[in-house]
């Protein structure tokens, strides 16, 4: 075989180890869990839930993580309760290296005597490579409340994608027996009114999910319950 064509054929084959490798890397791939001692490591304290994944960024850990505690309320002076919700995303390059801090959402609510309840929506807080280009999204989503009677929650639900931040904020529905509807707005952040259809139809999703939950037992079962189904 002539020489050039030797060549050639090597040229060939290692752009072809080129390009897979770059497939490779590309790829979205779900990681085994973190155990929760190496967790406290990084600093967390009480994880709520952790997702360990890859991407083309490296290797991704996110986890969520809640505080409660006191705080004194600059106007009254008075002690109130008070949650703390983080969101912490962590990333390195290689195994053997240490997590490091990417970015964090936090979400502080205080409660003077009242009430509280603030969490995330572990279900719908999660990570995936929704447009399969190789970087991971992370959605975060919680609820908080601060009161005495029948009133909607306060959503947040937010989608990272590298430095590309889309937010969803507004209201739970309430629907009290014999009375009109509570709550129920939604305002859409200006990124994601311009995002991709599958970044806008997966947001819409977890909204879907989460805006309709009761929070009182005097809230009505969901119309798509199979008991309110007419025979």
């Amino acid at each position: 075989m002539p020489l050039k064509h030797r060549w050639l054929n090597a040229s060939l084959a290692v752009g072809s180890l080129a390009l897979l490798a770059a497939c490779e890397q590309k790829n979205f791939e779900s990681l085994p869990a973190i155990p929760v001692e190496q967790l406290e490591v990084l600093g967390v304290q009480t994880p709520i839930k952790s997702v360990h994944f890859r991407d083309r960024d490296g290797e991704g850990l996110l986890v969520l993580s809640r505080s409660d505690g006191q705080a004194v309320d600059a106007e009254s002076e008075q002690e109130v309760d008070k949650v703390e919700l983080k969101a912490t995303l962590y990333g390195r390059a290689t195994e053997g290296d240490g997590f490091k801090p990417r970015w964090q959402i936090e979400q502080e609510t205080t409660c003077p005597g009242l009430d509280l309840d603030v969490d995330f929506y572990n279900d719908v807080s999660d990570v995936g490579d929704l447009n399969k280009d190789g970087i991971a999204e992370v959605t975060v989503a919680s609820h908080s409340f601060c009161g005495g009677g029948i009133d909607p929650h306060d959503i947040a639900i937010e989608m990272r994608e590298g430095q590309a931040s889309y937010t969803i904020t507004g209201q739970s529905l309430i629907t009290p027996a014999g009375e009109d509807p509570i709550g129920g707005e939604r305002e859409d952040s200006a990124s994601l009114k311009n995002a991709a259809l599958v970044l806008r139809e997966h947001m819409n999703a977890v909204w879907q999910q989460v805006f309709k939950r009761p929070w009182s037992e005097a809230s009505p079962p969901s119309d798509d319950d199979p008991d309110n189904e007419a025979p």
